[in-house]
Order: C-alpha cells, then structure tokens, then sequence
C-alpha cells in the first residue's frame, strides 16, 4: 500500500518496505529519524479511488511512529503499544480492552538494534488472519492474527473487514524472463504479502516501487511477455479501522 503524509513531510510517499535502525534511549548516535516515538500522523492514498471489483482503497490514515525490539514482524500483524512505544503482537486474550493497531513496516526483529516503523491507527489496511477472512465482524485469532471465528470476548470494536482473503483482482502485468520486477499500469491495492499468479509468475509482492508503476515478486518470472496477473489476498483480509480495540469485560 502507498501512503504519503498530509501534515508533516507533505507529498512524500512513504516507505514500509523496511523498519529503520534508532539508537537505545540516551544515545544519539547513528542514521534514525527524527520524529518523535508516538508521534501520530495523518497520510492520504496517492493511487487514487478504483472501483473495480475486490480492490483495495486504502483512504484517510492515521499513523503512529512505533519501535520493535522483540522478533521480527511482518506487515498486517495487529499489534499492542506499550507506554514506550514498542510493539508486541496481540495476544490471543479475552476481556482486555486494549487498543489494537495494524503493522504497516515490515520490521526487522530488533533486539540488537532497536527499529523504528509505522502502525495503522485508523484508515483501511490488509490484515494478517488465523483462519481464511470473511467479510464482516472481526475478532482477535491467534497471536498477532485476526480471525472471522466469534469468541466471546475477543471481537475487535471499531473494525470490519471490507475484502476478504478470497476476493482476487486481475491486471495486465508485464515480465521478463529471470526478473523479479514486475511492470504494472497502476499500484492500486497492492501491498506487501499480496499472492500474485499467472502465466509465467507465481509468487508473493515483496515490494512496491515508489513510483506506482512496478512491483517486486518474490520469485523471478520465468516468461517475458504482457500477461493476466491475478491478485488475491491469501492470508489477508482488507480491514477497516477506526481506532480499534479488544473487546473488555463481558460478564
């Protein structure tokens, strides 16, 4: 997915592909950036509304500047914030009330070097589910995992999901035999983790280029030619979010 900022770095799209190194508290050492842990931000799609069937939009965004200093965590994931701003995947809990966030970095595990990233406050996002996404309510599944499956106590307020994990989208896609890059007419919808298939592809989207017009797959195409792409988002549910959180006390 592409976002870019509204109200700090105007324009600028910003780039998940990648947490960055910041250095341990108290130390000023070191490439890292200079927002402030907690900071929230707002950021709007650069691609554009398509209407086509099962596309994503990805809409008006609130974003949270976070650290990781566990394992890494991939993009997706639903994530707690503790009063430092790490992360910690949800877990599989009832009853907490807590407020739930969406990973947008894909982040390093960072507990040699502490890494910086993105979570979703609100706006629409993929995220990653225990079992296949259904549209509708959505409930916290295995650790870090969202699921369709009702629990008591363990429904996510405030989200829904809009797309679910077996509503593919086509494009017509350009490749070149032994390359990963992939050229695309437009960025609409995709994001990190996307299943990509068709002749002479097959694969995952591990990285968007910042100019929308091509992505990476994580296999090379063993065919060059113009060819039918079809997107699904296998393991992923398109969710949509309003400051989200576990369901509380129930009896």
């Amino acid at each position: 997915m592409r976002l870019a900022p509204i109200d700090a770095i105007i324009g600028v799209a910003m780039d998940f592909s990648a947490s960055e190194d910041y250095p341990a508290a108290g130390f000023t050492t070191g490439t890292f950036s200079p927002i402030t842990p907690g900071a929230i931000i707002a950021a709007a799609p650069i691609d554009g509304v398509d209407t086509g069937t099962n596309v994503p939009n990805w809409g008006m965004a609130e974003l949270m500047y976070v650290f990781n200093t566990s394992t890494a965590v991939t993009p997706g994931t639903l994530v707690t914030v503790d009063k430092d701003f790490n992360i910690t995947a949800a877990a599989s809990t009832a009853g907490t009330g807590r407020p739930l966030f969406v990973t947008l970095t894909n982040f390093a595990a960072g507990s040699t070097t502490r890494q910086a990233g993105w979570v979703l406050v609100s706006g629409i996002a993929p995220v990653t589910f225990s079992v296949a996404a259904t549209t509708g309510a959505v409930y916290i599944g295995t650790a870090g995992n969202a699921t369709p499956t009702a629990a008591a106590g363990k429904q996510i307020l405030n989200a829904t999901t809009l797309i679910a994990a077996a509503s593919a989208f086509t494009r017509t896609v350009t490749t070149r035999n032994g390359s990963a890059e992939i050229k695309i007419p437009r960025a609409n919808g995709l994001f990190r983790g996307l299943t990509v298939s068709g002749t002479g592809m097959s694969g995952t989207v591990s990285s968007i280029d910042p100019s929308g017009t091509s992505f990476t797959l994580s296999a090379n195409a063993s065919a060059t030619g113009t060819v039918t792409a079809t997107f699904t988002p296998t393991g992923f549910g398109i969710v949509q979010l309003s400051r989200a959180f576990g369901q509380g006390q129930i009896t």
